[in-house]
């Protein structure tokens, strides 16, 4: 049962202890933060309390921030060049810009503190505070740092990427002396942020506002090794149309200050410490270890409605034997933690909030099973309004935004899973780059591509469909599929986000083909392999930074055949993949003419006619031969196989004939074309390549097939499904005018 109501302030601070089958990662950094929103100016003036440690192998002079919100300042940052001012079809208001800037950073040296006694050495060896909960609310004294260096006067903006002078998305810091391996600093960092309307993933609509990236966010320094690097250095690229984010992992400690009218409707990366309430402002409180973000949300519309995922009770046991038995692992591996949810909804979808808890529970025990348990105790889910839909379909840690409309409330489009399969992406997120964080900027495919596969298997696995509507049922396969178009790609999956010839070529590279990608993966490893292997990579990267490397490394070893070659074709080029049917025909093969040489060497001439007439006595007393093979016509069939993409893949074909005969041949398909040819005392029915349907990424599957005899069915019954969508949407059309 479900209950909708704001959130009562007695239970807020009532929260599972942290999942003892996950321990979370060591924080590379432990953030302590004030905010304060004034929804009249949409501004954030905030402060935040950071203490970072250099995990690297050397000394680091200077320190690099992203300043996010940057990108929305003008239209000559690298983002909206890029963009022409919109995203996902919605444009940034011409009085909608945004910014963010750094009024104050602070700088100590965590020797410096020890040495003055302002830290004990003890707390200086131990820098984390760890569990980093029981810190709050009885925090240690903030440390005073008001009379340490400013690193704002020698804040220097720069553009690694592209060399924009006008992009303010990326700053670097000098540092007074390095910080050695293994030391520590504290800063103390004054900003104020000037929220955009909503646009990309952030900003404000009405009274509803969505805080992402919203906050000066430390980079990552890369060690020598990381990810392939040969020099150890920052990375920390510019904001891109089409690029995300990329970084660390640390604890969060947060408190929100708002007017009190938002009392009971703000949600945020984390669990909900404690929620006051001093005459007309509304503090709140979260906390989360673990995590690489934080984000928030606010909204005095908002209907607030709570439900928990149960392990005991929202794990399916025959899911939960098959997955087992898949993983060759024991039931109690696959044990997941309960979640608290938490849906943020608009009332206008008030009807759909069953929907998004189903398919929240769906995506936890989707992703969970088969890879591990979501760690985190809470999930938070918001649902934005209309003309917010800019913030939409984005994914923070444990803080999920999601999408749908009114008209799937209306009887009949229940089965339009758009509210469902948003939710399971989003949610996804929190395992694919949430916890597997992959350099989004650099290799967009490691968090968006394998997520999106992890959708299409949840959703066709529990719903098995994504549309099924007007007579059509189509599946997320289907709509994953239908995005590779004709193959003709211009850029390879793997390569840095801002590098593609256009945003719709990063939309295909990095979502629909590398997850069609991975299903072709599947079939030629085989089910049990595939999933071993994704556990595997998950378990050994998560809270990590991996690359495509580390994946195919992973890959290569959890099977027993060779799948470099289509490694390095799937995701290193640009190659499609394309084999078809080009031609078949049986014909009724001729009586031979000529001389013809026997066994025994003597020839023979046949196709003449014999000038004289048989002799009775010769021919067995006239009578005919019983052998049915003397009543049997040949048939000489002819089928030539092509490869119209240059990606070369082995595939195997198959030939039916009329005496229900069926022959395989397997073929490297390396060649453009390849012929076969049977004489047989039956004619050919059908020609197929790939008779099993394993090449998911054969762009065009109508070409696979060709049959002699025409079936007529297939076609009568795609036209009868057109003539029965057209009429409906005709009739739609008239009926919301």
């Amino acid at each position: 049962m479900i209950n909708v109501g704001a959130v009562a302030i007695a239970t807020v601070g009532v929260a599972v202890s942290v999942c003892a089958q996950v321990e979370l990662p060591e924080p590379v950094y432990q953030v302590r933060m004030s905010a304060r929103y004034e929804p009249n100016d949409h501004r954030i003036d905030g402060v935040k309390k950071i203490r970072w440690l250099n995990t690297s192998s050397v000394p680091i002079d200077e320190l690099q921030f992203h300043l996010y919100l940057n990108a929305f300042a003008n239209d000559r940052s690298t983002f909206m060049v890029g963009s022409g001012g919109q995203l996902r079809d919605i444009r940034i208001p011409e009085d909608g810009w945004g910014w963010i800037e750094v009024e104050k950073m602070k700088l100590a040296y965590g020797q410096d503190l020890i040495t003055e006694g302002v830290v004990a050495e003890a707390e200086g060896v131990e820098p984390f505070h760890r569990p980093f909960e029981e810190t709050v609310p009885d925090e240690p004294r903030p440390i005073e740092l008001d009379d340490r260096p400013d690193l704002k006067e020698v804040e220097e903006f720069m553009s690694p990427d592209d060399g924009n002078e006008e992009d303010r998305t990326v700053a670097r810091y000098p540092l007074p002396k390095p910080i050695q391996p293994g030391e520590w600093v504290e800063l103390e960092i004054e900003f104020t942020a000037q929220l955009p309307q909503i646009f990309a993933r952030t900003g404000v609509h009405g009274d509803f506002v969505l805080g992402g990236q919203w906050f000066p966010k430390i980079g990552v320094f890369e060690d020598v090794g990381d990810r392939g690097r040969t020099v150890a250095g920052w990375n920390t690229h510019q904001f891109h149309a089409n690029s995300e984010f990329f970084a660390d992992f640390g604890d969060w400690s947060v408190r929100l200050q708002l007017p009190a009218e938002y009392a009971g409707r703000i949600g945020a990366t984390g669990r909900l410490v404690e929620e006051t309430v001093e005459g007309d402002t509304v503090t709140a409180h979260f906390v989360q270890p673990g995590v690489h973000d934080f984000a928030w949300t606010a909204s005095p519309d908002f209907i607030v409605v709570e439900d928990r995922f149960d392990p005991d009770t929202d794990v399916p046991a025959e899911q939960l034997e098959r997955m087992a038995a898949v993983l060759g692992v024991p039931r109690e591996e696959l044990r997941l933690q309960p979640v608290s949810i938490t849906l943020l909804l608009q009332p206008a979808h008030r009807a759909q909030a069953d929907r998004y808890i189903e398919a929240a529970k769906v995506a936890i025990r989707g992703y969970g099973l088969p890879l591990g348990a979501y760690p985190y105790q809470t999930l938070t889910m918001v649902d934005p309004p209309r003309g917010g839909m800019g913030a939409g379909g984005m994914e923070y840690p444990t803080f999920i935004t999601l999408g749908t409309h009114p008209l799937l409330n209306v009887p009949g489009f229940e089965n339009v899973l758009a509210a469902e399969s948003v939710t399971v992406h989003e949610f996804g997120h929190n395992f694919f780059q949430g916890m597997i964080a992959s350099n989004e900027f650099e290799e967009a495919w490691i968090d968006e591509g394998i997520n999106s596969f992890y959708e299409m298997v949840v959703m066709d696995g529990y719903w098995g469909y994504m549309i099924d509507l007007f007579g059509l049922r189509i599946t997320a396969l289907d709509l994953d599929r239908l995005q590779l178009g004709d193959g003709r790609y211009s850029d390879s999956i793997v390569q840095p986000a801002w590098t593609f010839r256009s945003g719709s070529s990063y939309g295909l590279n990095s979502y629909s083909r590398p997850a069609v990608t991975l299903r072709h993966l599947e079939n030629l490893m085989g089910e049990e392999a595939f999933a071993r292997a994704m556990r595997r990579f998950f378990q050994t990267w998560r809270f990590r930074h991996p690359s495509t490397e580390d994946f195919e490394a992973i890959m290569l070893d959890e099977t027993d055949t060779d799948i470099g070659w289509f490694l390095e074709q799937a995701f290193h080029t640009d190659r499609s993949l394309d084999y078809r049917i080009r031609s078949a025909r049986s014909r009724r093969e001729k009586d031979p003419k000529g001389w013809f040489w026997g066994d025994d060497g003597q020839k023979t001439l046949l196709g003449v006619a014999d000038r004289h007439e048989s002799d009775p006595e010769e021919d067995g007393n006239g009578e005919e031969s019983d052998d049915p093979d003397d009543e049997k016509d040949l048939y000489r069939t002819e089928v030539v196989v092509e490869r119209r993409g240059e990606f070369i893949h082995p595939v195997t074909v198959e030939l039916v004939f009329e005496d229900d005969e069926t022959l395989r041949y397997e073929w490297d398909g390396r060649s453009r074309w390849k012929k076969y040819v049977e004489i047989r005392p039956a004619k050919l029915i059908s020609a197929e390549v790939d008779p099993d349907h394993l090449l998911t990424l054969d762009v065009d599957l109508l070409n696979n097939s060709r049959r002699l005899e025409r079936n007529r069915k297939p076609a009568a019954k795609m036209i009868t499904h057109l003539i029965f969508w057209l009429q409906n949407v005709l009739n739609l059309t008239s009926m919301v005018g």
